[in-house]
C-alpha cells in the first residue's frame, strides 16, 4: 500500500512530537535524581560530620577515593574535605559539594577509621562511668552509715531524759507529796476551861 506525500508528513510529525515529549519526561527524571542527589549528599554530610564531632580527629583520606591526583587529604570537623595537590598548594570543599561518586568513595574511605576511633571512646566512657558507679556505692554506704550513727546518738540521748531519779531524790519527792493532816472543825473550835471559874495568874517578878 503506497502512502500518499501528506500521510508521511504526519506521521514523521507525530514521531518526533512524542521524541520531544519523551526528552522533556526524561529531562525532568534527571532533574529530579539530580535534587536526590543533592539531598542525599547533605544528609551524608551531615552524618559524618556529627560522628566526626564525637571523636574530634582529623581523618586521612587515599588520593584514589577522590578519583583526582594529589599529595594527600583529609576529613576534617565539619564536614571539609582538605585536599593538597602536588604543587603543594591547598584546598577545601564541604564533603556535600563534591560529586555524589566522590562522596560515596569518601565515607567509605573514612567509615573503618570512624569506627575504631567510636569504639575506642566508648571504651574510655565505660571505663568512667563504672569508676563513677563505684564512687557514688560508697557515697551511699557512708551515708548510711552517719545516718544510722545519728540516729543512735538521738536514742541515747532520750534514754538519758527517761532515767530514773536517785534515791535521795525520790524520797524528798515522796515526802513534799505527802499532805498535812487536817484537824476537823469539831477539834478546831473546842473550848478548854470553866466560864464560871475564874483563875488568878501570878504576876511573875523580875
Amino acid at each position: 500500500m503506497v502512502m500518499s506525500q501528506g500521510q508521511e508528513k504526519d506521521n514523521g510529525a507525530t514521531g518526533f512530537t512524542d521524541s520531544l515529549r519523551e526528552i522533556q519526561g526524561e529531562y525532568i527524571m534527571l532533574g529530579e535524581l539530580y535534587e536526590k542527589q543533592k539531598s542525599y549528599g547533605q544528609k551524608l554530610s551531615e552524618m559524618m560530620k556529627t560522628l566526626q564531632f564525637e571523636v574530634d580527629t582529623t581523618i586521612p583520606i587515599r588520593p584514589e577515593a577522590l578519583g583526582v591526583p594529589c599529595r594527600s587529604a583529609y576529613l576534617v570537623s565539619e564536614g571539609v574535605v582538605v585536599i593538597f595537590n602536588t604543587n603543594g598548594g591547598m584546598t577545601s570543599k564541604p564533603l556535600y559539594t563534591l560529586p555524589s561518586d566522590v562522596i560515596i568513595s569518601i565515607i567509605q574511605e573514612c567509615t573503618p577509621e570512624l569506627q575504631r576511633l567510636l569504639s575506642e571512646k566508648r571504651k574510655s566512657e565505660s571505663t568512667k562511668v563504672r569508676s563513677m558507679e563505684r564512687v557514688l556505692k560508697e557515697l551511699k554506704k557512708a551515708q548510711a552509715t552517719f545516718k544510722q550513727t545519728k540516729r543512735d546518738e538521738s536514742s541515747g540521748d532520750e534514754d538519758e531524759d527517761v532515767l530514773p531519779n536517785r534515791p535521795e531524790d525520790q524520797k524528798a519527792q515522796e515526802k513534799a507529796e505527802v499532805p498535812p493532816p487536817t484537824r476537823t472543825s469539831r477539834e478546831s473550835f473546842a473550848f478548854r476551861g470553866s466560864f464560871g471559874e475564874k483563875q488568878d495568874i501570878a504576876a511573875i517578878s523580875s
